[in-house]
């Protein structure tokens, strides 16, 4: 094995018939050390950071194989016992699922990322794995605070961070405090959302910070990437999305990260009133069309709004009817309310052609955008409209349109809109408040 060092300094000089030639004449078990050398495949922005630091944050767009670095990353931690000592690994998802199915079995999880010979064994059951050298490694759930509690760890490893429920809560009070034996170091592997806790981690001594862009990854392959560029590219939440960039609200917003953060809820009640969706056709279904926005809401007993989900696609009239109909049967809705300026009789009939049975309400905008959109806004900032976890891609369009300048439909907002409209602000569009401000 002493001539793969020299080996791997010179693969990256030649050409492919050469790369292929030269591993043909080494051992199964060099061609296999080979391949697995993580630090000689890695992109600049997967290897880990040189210096003394004790957060590494990788901030990446989709596609950059940030879940497989920190896969990898862990595995290759795992691997130097002088750095683990007699501590553990802790592997943290948004849930337990996520961090089992994603991280640990997924496609790029760490069983596929553990060469043949340092595979661990792996207990669903106990959320644990041990590799061949005995280093432990603890799956647990940032919706779960208590499941870190108690650890001592070398190394930690958190994915998709900004999706955790209270990341602030469960970084700080529960994981930073169990960094404590040995080398002691965390990867917080994410695509960014507007959210204050990651900046303040992100701005913390001893936190280092890599970014990267979907288009940095040249082993993406080429459908996936062209995919990620029509939806994203030269849009507002491409910054997000393809660059990694962590958006910061927009002067003249009608709603704010800040307004919707506050109000945030991780479960939805379970004495919702009435459930609605509420659909925004698109006029075309071409490639440059506009998304139909599809949004379920739900009203509560304690007359606040639950955002439920978003379901807004760019397709044909049959799949986003199909797609509403879909919604309507999956949260046990009361009807679909469609806006149908643009499409009228041929809305209803769209829906109905999927199923003729569904109740259905339509809606005519008589109203601006803005003014619409006002009364809903003030609902958010009096605390009475909740999000339902995460919808990054609503919150993005809700906290970038302005009423004024904005040229691009904002069709998951008027979603929205029509939604929490018929819920509670009455059967006109910008009817009576009915005491709700």
């Amino acid at each position: 094995m002493s001539k793969l060092p020299a080996i791997a300094a010179t693969l990256s000089s030649l050409s492919p018939s050469k790369v292929r030639a030269l591993i043909a004449s080494l051992s199964r078990d060099q061609q296999v050390a080979l391949l697995s050398d993580w630090h000689q495949w890695c992109l600049p922005y997967q290897r880990m950071p040189d210096g003394d630091w004790r957060r590494w944050v990788l901030r990446a767009g989709r596609g950059t194989g940030k879940t497989y670095t920190g896969a990898r990353t862990t595995v290759e931690v795992a691997k130097d016992r002088k750095l683990i000592r007699t501590g553990e690994i802790g592997i943290v998802g948004r849930t337990y699922s996520e961090a089992r199915f994603v991280m640990v079995e997924g496609s790029s999880g760490i069983l596929e990322a553990s060469p043949p010979d340092f595979r661990p064994t792996w207990e669903p059951g106990n959320g644990i794995l041990t590799f061949p050298n005995g280093v432990r490694a603890r799956v647990m759930s940032a919706d779960k605070p208590e499941s870190g509690r108690g650890g001592n760890y070398a190394w930690i490893w958190g994915d998709e961070v900004c999706h955790w429920p209270d990341l602030e809560g469960m970084w700080w009070t529960v994981l930073e405090p169990a960094l404590r034996i040995g080398w002691a170091r965390a990867m917080l592997t994410t695509t960014p959302l507007p959210n204050d806790s990651l900046k303040k981690i992100e701005g913390a001594e001893g936190t280092v910070v890599t970014r990267a862009a979907t288009f940095d990854n040249p082993y993406l392959r080429k459908e996936a990437r062209e995919s990620l560029r029509v939806m994203f590219e030269g849009t507002r939440i491409g910054r997000q999305e393809l660059y990694g960039e962590i958006l910061e609200d927009v002067v003249g917003a009608l709603w704010t990260h800040d307004t919707i953060e506050d109000s945030r809820v991780n479960h939805r009640p379970m004495n919702l009133t009435r459930v609605v969706v509420a659909v925004d056709p698109a006029v075309t279904s071409d490639p440059d069309s506009d998304e139909t926005g599809i949004v379920v809401a739900g009203v509560g007993a304690d007359r606040h709004v639950y955002v439920l989900a978003d379901r807004s696609m760019k397709g044909t009239p049959s799949e986003w009817a199909h797609a509403a109909v879909a919604a309507y049967h999956r949260f046990s809705a009361s009807r679909i309310v469609a806006e149908v300026n643009n499409g009228g009789d041929l809305v209803e009939a769209t829906i109905r052609a999927v199923d003729p049975n569904v109740p259905y309400r339509k809606v005519h905008a008589t109203r601006g955008k803005a003014l619409r959109a006002e009364p809903v806004a003030a609902l958010y900032e009096r605390g009475k409209v909740h999000h339902v976890r995460h919808l990054e891609q609503l919150e993005t369009q809700l906290c970038s349109w302005t009423p004024v300048g904005s040229k691009k439909s904002p069709d998951r907002l008027d979603a929205l809109v029509w939604a929490v409209t018929d819920l509670v602000l009455g059967e006109k569009e910008a009817g009576p408040l009915r005491g709700y401000l």
